[in-house]
């Protein structure tokens, strides 16, 4: 998966764009899933606008401190079969991630 992980952060290669959705809680601390939409890749970005770290993982608890960290601006990009897949906890509350997903 280390070769499927990171594309490049300015496309989402597979089958048709979809809208963006936006992931965010107004606590922090608070682990957060993503909406229910079947996809075959997403592109989660956290906001250039958020202040903290915001930690992500897939299937599972996002932990602070213990997941995938997205800083102000960054970018990731992987194959996931739905977006309810994407779970993110904020080092801020009122942050957020938007996710561009394909199916």
């Amino acid at each position: 998966m280390a070769q499927e992980f990171n594309y490049p952060s300015s496309a989402v290669d597979i089958g048709v764009s979809k809208t963006i959705i936006i992931v965010t809680h107004a606590n922090p601390d608070t682990n957060i899933v993503g909406a229910d939409h079947p996809c075959k890749r997403v592109l989660i970005k956290a906001l250039p606008a958020n202040t903290g770290v915001v930690w992500i993982d897939f299937d599972n608890v996002a932990v602070l401190g213990a997941c995938y960290p997205l800083s102000p601006g960054e970018t990731v990009s992987l194959p996931l079969s739905n977006t309810n897949l994407i779970n993110c906890n904020y080092a801020v509350g009122g942050e957020k991630v938007s996710v561009v997903y394909t199916n």
